[in-house]
């Protein structure tokens, strides 16, 4: 599974084939979405959510990171460290989401970003339980 080689890459590595993809994908759907406002709307919102999402996917795991083992010092059962650093980054994921495209005045925002808070709380599921897993243990002797 996915998760097991989670390990296998660095965190610059991680962060930087999911921003490359975060970039690509909703970049895309922004522009999908969009695109009955016109190119030039939808061109607009497509670099605005895809370049917002590249950034965020790129920091999100350094943050998810550090919450994650902040939350290990503060909480004594794994489950809780694990669900408030699911909770705590989704909520600043998809509070800023929601205000640069406000910002930017896209035009369709809930459609805009609706697919990115889906797939960003699974992504941050899935990041912190690889977090959460215990470390391979090497086979070499």
């Amino acid at each position: 599974m996915l998760l097991s080689k989670f390990g296998a890459l660095s965190p610059f590595q991680r962060s930087s084939l999911s921003a490359l993809a975060a970039l690509l994908f909703y970049g895309g759907w922004a522009y999908l979405v969009n695109s009955m406002h016109g190119p030039m709307a939808a061109t607009k919102a497509a670099l605005v959510q895809g370049s917002y999402s590249m950034v965020l996917t790129f920091v999100m795991a350094v943050m998810v990171e550090t919450i994650y083992w902040y939350f290990g010092k503060l909480f004594k059962h794994l489950n809780a460290q694990i669900w408030a650093t699911i909770v705590l980054s989704c909520a600043v994921v998809f509070s800023t989401s929601w205000g640069v495209n406000a910002w930017a005045g896209t035009p369709e925002i809930f459609n805009t970003v609706i697919l990115g808070y889906v797939i960003g709380a699974i992504y941050t599921t899935l990041y912190v339980y690889g977090l959460a897993r215990p470390a391979p243990v090497s086979e070499a002797g």
